[in-house]
């Protein structure tokens, strides 16, 4: 196991077998409410994981040989810190954004369904990054 693979998996977490982008999506709140500042600090942060995402993203692409591995899950931690870019992170919010973001991930609709067709792994980072923009604008209107 390399790091770029528990990276990926976030720290496994995918590997677990059992409902991998909602357990990715959960691990997205620990990570949520250590890290989240103002809005500039959380998207400079969010591009740094973005990067890292697709690095490691990549690493697993061409280790399984397939265009979206089920047990890279960084992609949903991301897209769900992503979602709370315009709003804090209040329980409620916290519960609603999760809701809301799992159900943009799953039906993926236009436009972000046309970001997995990005090349590797901007391919499989790069539509929950963006689901988790909708998601923000979303619970931005949603609960103001």
């Amino acid at each position: 196991m390399t790091f770029r693979e528990l990276i990926a998996t976030g720290f496994y977490v995918g590997k677990l077998g059992y409902a991998p982008g909602t357990l990715g999506t959960l691990l997205g709140i620990p990570l949520l409410l250590l890290i989240h500042g103002s809005w500039l600090f959380n998207g400079i942060f969010a591009l740094l994981l973005y990067w890292l995402a697709v690095w490691s993203a990549n690493y697993m692409v061409e280790l399984k040989g397939e265009k979206d591995p089920e047990e890279v899950v960084i992609d949903e931690v991301l897209g769900y810190f992503v979602s709370f870019l315009f709003v804090e992170p209040t329980l409620k919010a916290m519960i609603v954004g999760f809701v809301t973001f799992r159900a943009l991930d799953i039906l993926k609709p236009y436009p972000i369904r046309l970001f997995e067709r990005l090349p590797r792994g901007h391919g499989v980072v790069a539509d929950d990054a963006v689901a988790g923009l909708v998601n923000s604008l979303l619970l931005y209107f949603l609960l103001r």
